[in-house]
């Protein structure tokens, strides 16, 4: 063959390349690589952005996360948000981006007093189900969405179980997660599930010990058998067993002769924006916490993932959510709103102030006398059925205007509601408030 001909076969050989390239890599490198595509180019230094269009997203998004990290180590929270966004886009694959970054927005926005700032918590549970869609076979994302219902949002238990069930399905689900479904069960009241799904474990880990002798399964073994043992005991202490049977009233069930919650509360403005709430409560011992939620009278937060991931919420709404810790029957706790005019912008007119309690919340040593659905407790006032299906809860609720918020207008010498039946507790003045150590839970 000549050089001529040699030549001309060289280039077609390079157009049909080109042409390979152009039907078979290009559209991998746009799908994948090209920063234009995914609209992250506004949020790029130049350097990050020529990074970036060299087919480094991945290098450039390990370098913004730990950018971002140091954002919020120096409290420049509004910072973290668009960066959490911006490395999501960049390396959708980045599994502890969705699960750090969620975990920030849920936890870690909070004001003087440590209270989260709970109008985040759809973002939170916006951008972990976004990192699910990008990351559908893997266990963690589903298990932090469940986490986030069971710990954070903490009253929505059946989505709890929902997630972690979808994260169990998962074979690379870590052995020692398992066994928080069976907890998110019990809290949804589902006691049968939760039995049989220690079972499942304890079966797991048993035959994964006698197969490979890993001391790990032989503890996990054992400690799902100590737990299966003691929800057993549980059901049966607690009359579930019985009533199942229709023997309940015929044995002396601690469950039997209700505590009277006796709930009372005054609500007083001490400064604007500062509440000092105190009452009577029926359980003398600690580990008890009453919900209380200042909110305005038109906003309630749905525990739903946001629309969206542009951050872009409504800001000028106020919603505060603590828990009282109640000691010696009683709670007094002072509520400091005044110095996150952010968080609490207190913009309306009308708010409502709710208490709430839920026998599902209580730790088990307080659920052996009020039972897993409240049938051992009661309250002249403020004993509710309806606003947890199944369940007997106490809720209480009032609405006061901003003025009282405030404490100006009709309230400027004197902001105090007491609700009926309230009797003044004997304190020592504010340096008797019942203080605890974190409100991080």
């Amino acid at each position: 063959m000549s050089k001529k001909a040699r030549l001309i076969l060289f280039i077609v050989f390079l157009f049909l390349l080109q042409g390979a390239v152009s039907k078979v890599m290009f559209p991998i490198w746009k799908k994948n690589y090209s920063a234009g595509n995914v609209g992250v180019t506004p949020g790029l230094t130049p350097d990050q952005l020529l990074a970036s269009l060299s087919g480094l997203r991945q290098f450039v998004a390990g370098l913004l996360w730990v950018q971002a990290d140091e954002y919020f180590d120096s409290g420049q929270f509004d910072a973290v948000l668009p960066m959490i966004r911006i490395v999501t886009w960049l390396d959708p694959r980045q599994i502890e981006v969705y699960s750090t970054g969620a975990w920030h927005i849920a936890y870690n926005f909070t004001d003087d007093q440590s209270r989260s700032d709970r109008r985040y918590i759809p973002l939170a549970l916006r951008l972990v189900q976004e990192g699910i869609t990008q990351n559908p076979d893997t266990y963690r994302l589903y298990h932090e969405m469940g986490w986030l219902y069971y710990h954070k949002v903490d009253d929505d238990y059946d989505k709890a179980v929902r997630w972690f069930q979808e994260s169990v399905k998962h074979p690379d689900v870590l052995p020692y997660l398992r066994s928080i479904l069976s907890s998110a069960y019990l809290k949804a009241g589902r006691l049968d599930d939760a039995m049989k799904w220690y079972w499942e474990i304890e079966k797991y880990a048993t035959k994964e010990y006698e197969k490979t002798g890993d001391e790990y399964m032989r503890i996990l073994k054992d400690n799902m058998s100590q737990n299966l043992n003691n929800l057993l005991v549980r059901m049966a202490a607690r009359g579930v067993f019985a009533r199942r049977d229709g023997v309940y009233d015929k044995m002396p069930y601690d469950t039997h002769n209700p505590v009277d919650l006796n709930f009372t509360v005054k609500i007083e403005m001490i400064q604007p924006r500062v509440m000092r709430v105190t009452g009577t409560w029926g359980i003398p011992t600690t580990g008890a916490r009453i919900r209380i939620v200042l909110r305005e009278a038109d906003y309630e937060l749905k525990w739903d993932p946001a629309p969206s991931l542009d951050f872009d919420f409504d800001k000028g709404r106020t919603y505060m959510q603590d828990s009282l810790y109640t000691l010696n029957n009683r709670f007094d706790r002072k509520i400091d709103m005044s110095r996150n005019p952010t968080m609490y912008p207190f913009k309306a007119d009308k708010y409502i102030v709710e208490f709430f309690y839920s026998p599902r919340m209580a730790p088990p040593h307080i659920q052996d006398k009020l039972g897993w659905d409240g049938e051992g407790m009661t309250d002249k006032r403020y004993l509710r059925t309806d606003i947890r299906p199944g369940v007997r809860c106490l809720y209480a609720r009032f609405e006061v205007p901003r003025d009282f918020i405030e404490k100006r207008g009709n309230y400027k010498y004197s902001a105090v509601l007491k609700s009926p039946g309230y009797v003044d507790v004997v304190t020592r003045g504010e340096e008797d408030v019942i203080r605890r150590e974190s409100l991080r839970d």
